[in-house]
């Protein structure tokens, strides 16, 4: 009867329901349209060139300390870029007094002048190089942690708005990544590009005031390189830019990835993820690529041109010594500056790309930091109230959210909330009701109309008393990764232990955690992980109450608890919200019956108002939900009380998966202490051996990799080549240019006519040198970028993978947080090219050009050859000095900046928690307390990366005053000595001298990144070569048709990161096949970890888990996972449209488009999606954010409904739904239970009342067992559960 009589006002006013849920059903979703805009936007940014901020700009937070150290840094590099030309001058002057006299006897008196000048130079350079390069860290160092700290802090103050249109993920992919590239662009790299700049003005200068006609001549060929350099630089910014654009989008996917393993694993996705991300890659790759093709056009070029300038220079010298316009050392002295000028501009380049690239990266972060955010708290501006009475307001308030303007959420929206008086909020899933907690909070602004506080706009109170004045406790809480104690503390930051303690025994707390090994002290772990969903829950209500808000909003507060805490707890929270303005959230309308006030919101507004009774009297909208539920308690045998909760999920998206994990305590962190004081001897001696070899790294290319290296080697063995052999025709020049001149100790010849035959033979030499020098660089450059770019983005797939491939034990240690593993990723894979590619290519090209200028010295004079390979092995300890003392603190110094990485995540991710509790200035100060370590061990290595690379350079002079003064001294020898020396076999040696160490000098400029690539190798290839216990990419293991026989037999288990914590003592249950087995107990007693030992997210320590009596370490991992499908209490879902996520439950097989529309129609969220402009291709946003909690959830339980599971695992599945859809979901479920082995996990026992069996679990053990009617008639747990439901 009773059912005759409800059932046609649900039908009646089903529609008004449906209604209002469907054209709600915008409420959230705001990502279709602002997804299109995406995609348009990165078309058109695509199409635009790149943007660079000006120098000036780009220097903005240089202090005046910083100033002088560059100016410093400047002058010093300008010295040393001095010196080179300088040097030239003494020795054209040398020239000619050989070609006046021809008297090796008088240039052997002279030589030992030159040796002092060497010396000299060597001290100067030491001093020079010292200050320039230390003082240009220092800076940079200084300028790039304020950028971080601009950007963390430009990141923390923008509107949630803004947040809903911008990947986490690439926000802090940012923060890492581009903020070095800014470092790079004005650190050492700069003082270099000066040395260089100065080395050519310098040397063009002293070109012209020696010889300006032919300067002039060599300069009239400057047009055509400066603009083959502007055009080509302009094409590898452009594709820089696409290529830093595609790895922040991959750093995006991967955060993303990461930090829903569960999710991922649980339905295979691993391949799938794989190749999503390695798409990302292969654009970046790329574009990549073609910055290398171009890259390597513009050096061949310039190189050609260069060397055609050459020829043409040495032919008209020539042509000016002939007439007697010119002398050969001022011939010389002009053609050797050049040639030291030309150089210099091509060692420049590449720094001078680094810092474009550094401007390009900071245009992006500088707008970020200038954007004026719509909601500020930083701007103190508004009114600071004495005291605050809680009156709220809505006045025909109209929003649309912000990525989504065409959708609209309020219209004329009204709503008043009395001081002290509770008000509640009631209506279908999606209705809106969360979007008012997000207006009082000032989450976001009303488009029209207005929100008061006590008769105040909003808007014109101050952002951070407002948000002072309100605690906030949501469906899923976020904790963040720090104690209990700490994240309750960040409620209120002068709370005194005494009323923490108070808030916990109010929030029914403080006795689980002081069954804690650390009690307050324990670790939460990240996003709360090391606790069940129920204990975050308190722990988040006790960080509310200890804020004493004169505003409560309560949105679905005890969601999270089993009865017995969610009675306690529930008065607890009516205690607190007595004298106080309190907004309760709920679709369980037993919680809220006893409100002042009940507003019931359809249609974008509020439809009806009254208390309980009023609005059953009206017999509208409340009327109807209530009728709903009574008949749901009817059908179901509890209490109306007792029926389940369901609200939107705003904030968290990955904790519940994880909860049940073990307590991560202090105890730890003081081992961790304990290994990180460890002897610095060792310390220092374990991170040296932490490193990969340069073998080791090699064998890692592929076919094509080694392909590319062949041709890219050959290229750098022919470049390498060239200088050296280039340098011995300069020893021959000085005759050619003899030959040109008359004899001065013979009678002048007045018939006397130059010889150009040497000369002319000469020029042509430079030509040729110069097209195959152009044609080598091309070689080598392209080539070796072709294989360092498909080495690294291989690396970086792999590392990926191997992510993929871990175990969840993996994922628990604090050291493998999500900001840690992206940063990770991103910045282990960008340093291992410091090893690879170009950087090979640069090695063979320098070790081909040492070899061959060795080999020349030793053909002209052995003896002083073996000298100069005495003093080689000085140069390259000086080199080596720089690699081992930055080799000694790299994996120090990336482990802190993780740190700092994991930091700026744990805030970034849950940004609304973050703005609710005030405390983005506490999450300011740890991201700089984080960066105060890694920076002053930058500082320390700063002063010895300049003295060693003063001393790499300064040692090549002392070798030149060595070669000098010895070759002094064979020059004296009589002749017929064999040990005599000519000046022409001096140059040779010395020529092979000087352009080997020019080799040695840019070698050891390439240590740095050498070393962190090595450290970066090791870490990558140990992430990637070590085995999962449990491999889901094994082919191995069996793989029965699995029917369905599940049973747990004496189970036990610790979670790996807390081994001394059992959490199953003996668990031991079993389930038919087709049966369905519901477990039930109190948060924390180890439901969960049942569902993930059947997963194999982790393996028994005893006991085994059979599955149709085969182990399930025995089963073939991907084929067991498979025959399951999860539907968790806290959905997570993926930046995909609607259609591709509910396909993500079986990508294993091809899913049909209607094969989806059942699935959607079975959970019912079919009618929602169809409401949506884009259906079911709607973009469901980063983290589903887009989509209501209820929303969410009913997509996830499609998602496993497409699976077609053999086993069914329902961990608390429509807990986020409101009464309708829950009962027509628990239909379907009830639907898809039939013939399929169903685990259900559950603190509502309604939802578990017609299970075949019912097993109560208490401290990891099964006590009670039986039906629901077994149960109660036993009067035992069970019976005790269910009455503290009754109560609700």
């Amino acid at each position: 009867m009773g059912d005759t009589k409800i059932a046609p006002d649900v039908e009646k006013n089903g529609a008004v329901i449906s209604n209002g849920l469907s054209e709600e059903t915008a409420i959230d979703v705001s990502g279709t349209d602002a997804d299109k805009k995406g995609k348009k936007d990165e078309k058109k940014k695509d199409e635009e060139k790149p943007e660079m901020v000006p120098f000036g700009q780009y220097y903005r937070y240089a202090t005046k300390l910083d100033g002088l150290f560059i100016v410093i840094a400047i002058f010093f590099a300008a010295i040393k870029g001095f010196a080179w030309p300088s040097i030239m001058i003494v020795f054209g002057l040398m020239i000619n007094d050989l070609v006046d006299t021809n008297a090796d006897q008088i240039i052997g008196e002279k030589m030992p002048l030159f040796a002092y000048i060497y010396i000299g130079m060597g001290f100067l350079n030491i001093a020079a190089g010292y200050l320039s390069t230390t003082l240009m860290l220092l800076s940079a160092e200084r300028q790039s942690n304020k950028v971080r700290n601009e950007y963390f802090r430009a990141i923390m103050r923008q509107e949630i708005g803004w947040f809903d249109e911008t990947s986490s993920g690439e926000l802090t992919t940012r923060l890492t990544s581009d903020i070095n590239k800014i470092k790079d662009g004005m650190s050492d790299k700069v003082a270099m590009a000066v040395q260089w700049i100065v080395a050519f003005l310098s040397g063009f200068i002293i070109a012209f005031c020696y010889e300006w006609r032919l300067s002039l001549v060599i300069m009239s060929t400057s047009p055509l390189l400066a603009i083959s350099g502007f055009l080509f630089s302009k094409i590898m910014a452009e594709f820089t830019e696409k290529e830093q654009s595609a790895y922040a989008a991959a750093g995006g996917i991967a955060e993303e990835v990461i930090g829903a393993m569960r999710t991922v694993v649980s339905f295979g996705a691993e391949h799938h993820e794989s190749k999503r991300y390695n798409k990302k890659l292969e654009s970046s790759e790329v574009a990549g690529k073609r910055n290398g093709l171009f890259s390597g056009l513009s050096i061949g070029f310039t190189m050609l041109i260069m060397f055609c300038t050459y020829g043409l220079a040495f032919w008209y010298g020539a042509k000016l010594c002939g007439e007697g316009k010119a002398d050969p050392g001022k011939i010389l002295i002009a053609f050797f500056n050049i040639l030291i000028g030309s150089f210099a501009m091509g060692h420049a380049a590449p720094h001078f790309q680094t810092m474009a690239e550094g401007r390009g990266a900071a245009y992006t972060v500088f707008k970020t930091i200038d954007r004026e955010s719509k909601i500020n708290y930083e701007k103190g501006e508004g009114k600071s109230p004495s005291s605050c009475t809680g009156r709220i307001e809505f006045r025909n308030v109209n929003f649309c959210y912000p990525s989504r303007k065409d959708v609209e959420i309020m219209k004329d929206f009204n709503l008043t909330l009395l001081p002290g008086k509770t008000h509640a909020l009631v209506g279908p899933s999606g209705c809106g009701k969360s979007t008012a907690v997000g207006l009082i909070e000032r989450f976001y602004d009303a488009d029209e109309g207005e929100v008061f506080l006590d008769g105040e706009n909003v808007k014109d109170l101050n952002l951070q008393w407002l948000r002072n004045q309100i605690g906030l406790v949501g469906q899923e809480p976020v904790l963040f990764a720090t104690t209990i104690e700490e994240n309750i503390r960040y409620g209120r930051d002068d709370v005194t232990m005494e009323e923490i303690e108070a808030a916990c025994k109010k929030a029914f707390a403080h006795d689980f955690i002081m069954e804690l090994p650390d009690k307050y002290q324990t670790l939460c772990g990240e996003r709360g992980s090391k606790l069940s969903g129920g204990q975050k829950q308190r722990v988040a209500i006790a960080r509310a109450l200890v804020r004493n808000p004169k505003i409560l909003l309560l949105d679905e507060a005890t969601s999270a608890l089993d009865n017995k805490s969610e009675d306690i707890v529930q008065r607890a929270l009516e205690a607190a919200a007595e004298g106080r303005t309190t907004l309760v959230i709920a679709h369980r309308l037993s919680t809220i019956k006893n409100a002042d006030t009940i507003s019931a919101i359809e249609q974008h507004k509020v439809a009806e108002e009254g208390t309980h009774d009023e609005l059953l009297a009206k017999e509208g909208l409340y009327h109807t939900l209530v009728m709903y539920q009574q008949q749901v308690q009817e059908e179901g045998g509890d209490d109306l009380a007792a029926l389940p909760s369901y609200e939107d999920v705003i904030t968290q998206r990955k904790s519940s998966v994880k909860r049940l994990k073990s307590i991560q305590s202090v105890s730890e962190k003081e081992k961790d202490l304990e290994v990180a004081i460890e002897d610095p001897e060792e310390k220092k001696k374990k991170e040296l051996q932490e490193m990969a070899g340069f073998l080791e790294i090699m064998q890692e290319n592929n076919a094509y990799e080694n392909a590319c290296i062949v041709v890219g080697a050959f290229g750098a063995a022919v470049n390498g080549a060239t200088m050296p052999v280039f340098a011995v025709l300069f020893s021959e020049v000085i005759q050619a240019l003899a030959k040109v001149l008359p004899n001065p100790l013979e009678p002048l010849d007045p018939d006397f006519k130059p010889d150009y035959s040497e000369t002319n033979k000469w020029a042509i030499f430079f030509v040729i040198t110069g097209v195959v020098s152009g044609l080598a660089n091309f070689l080598q450059i392209h080539f070796m970028s072709l294989s360092g770019l498909s080495f690294t983005t291989r690396m970086r797939q792999k590392a990926f993978k191997a992510l993929l491939r871990k175990n969840m034990g993996f994922f628990d240690l604090p050291e493998n947080s999500i900001g840690a593993l992206t940063t990770r990723l991103s910045e282990d894979a960008a340093a291992i090219k410091g090893a690879t590619g170009v950087r090979i290519g640069s090695i063979i090209q320098n070790v081909v050009g040492l070899g061959v200028g060795i080999g020349i010295a030793f053909y002209a004079s052995w003896r002083l050859s073996l000298l100069t390979l005495a003093c080689i092995p000085f140069v390259a300890a000086a080199g080596s000095v720089q690699m081992m003392q930055l080799a000694g603190t790299m994996k120090t110094m990336t482990r802190l900046y993780e740190q700092a990485g994991q930091t700026a995540a744990e805030a970034v991710e849950n940004m609304r928690t973050v703005c609710s509790l005030c405390i983005e200035r506490l999450f300011l100060k740890k991201y700089a307390d984080c960066l105060v370590e890694p920076s002053r061990k930058f500082k320390r290595q700063a002063h010895l990366t300049g003295l060693s690379m003063g001393l790499a350079e300064a040692v090549i002079f002392f070798t030149y005053a060595a070669v000098f003064t010895y070759g002094a001294y064979l020059m004296k020898l009589e002749e017929g000595h064999s040990g005599k020396l000519t000046f022409t076999e001096l140059m040779k040696v010395f020529s092979g001298i000087v352009f080997s160490a020019m080799t040695i000098g840019q070698t050891m400029s390439m240590l740095p990144d050498y070393g962190k690539a090595k450290a970066s190798a090791f870490k990558l290839f140990k992430l990637i070569r070590e085995p999962p216990v449990i491999d889901a990419y094994s082919k191995e293991g069996k793989k029965p048709d699995i029917t369905g026989n599940l049973r747990f037999d004496n189970v036990k288990f610790n979670y790996p990161s807390r081994p001394e914590v059992p959490v199953l003592k003996g668990l031991s249950f079993s389930i038919e096949k087709g049966k369905t087995v519901a477990l039930v107990g109190q948060s924390g007693c180890g439901k969960s970890t049942s569902v993930q030992l059947t997963e194999r997210f982790y393996d028994s320590l005893d006991g085994i888990v059979t599955i149709d009596d085969v182990d399930v370490k025995e089963i073939n991992v991907a084929h067991l996972r498979q025959q399951m499908g999860l539907v968790s209490q806290e959905p997570i879902l993926f930046d995909y449209s609607i259609e591709e996520n509910i396909k993500y439950g079986a990508l294993h097989r091809k899913v049909t488009d209607d094969e989806v529309k059942r699935a959607a129609i079975a959970a019912n969220i079919n009618n929602f999606i169809l409401t949506l402009p884009d259906g079911y291709d709607t973009r469901v946003g980063e983290k589903g954010t887009q989509l209501s909690g209820g929303q969410k959830q009913r997509i996830a339980i499609a998602r496993a409904l497409v699976r077609n599971p053999k086993i069914l695992l329902l961990d608390e599945a429509t807990s986020a739904l409101d009464n309708e859809s829950e009962k027509v979901v628990q239909e379907a479920l009830d639907r898809a239970r039939e013939g399929r082995t169903c685990l259900v996990i559950a603190h509502r026992l309604s939802t578990i009342q017609t299970a075949d069996l019912i097993c109560v679990i208490q401290e990891g053990v099964v006590v009670e067992s039986g039906t629901h009617a077994d149960l109660l008639a036993r009067r035992g747990v069970y019976y005790n559960l269910n009455k503290s439901a009754d109560k609700h």
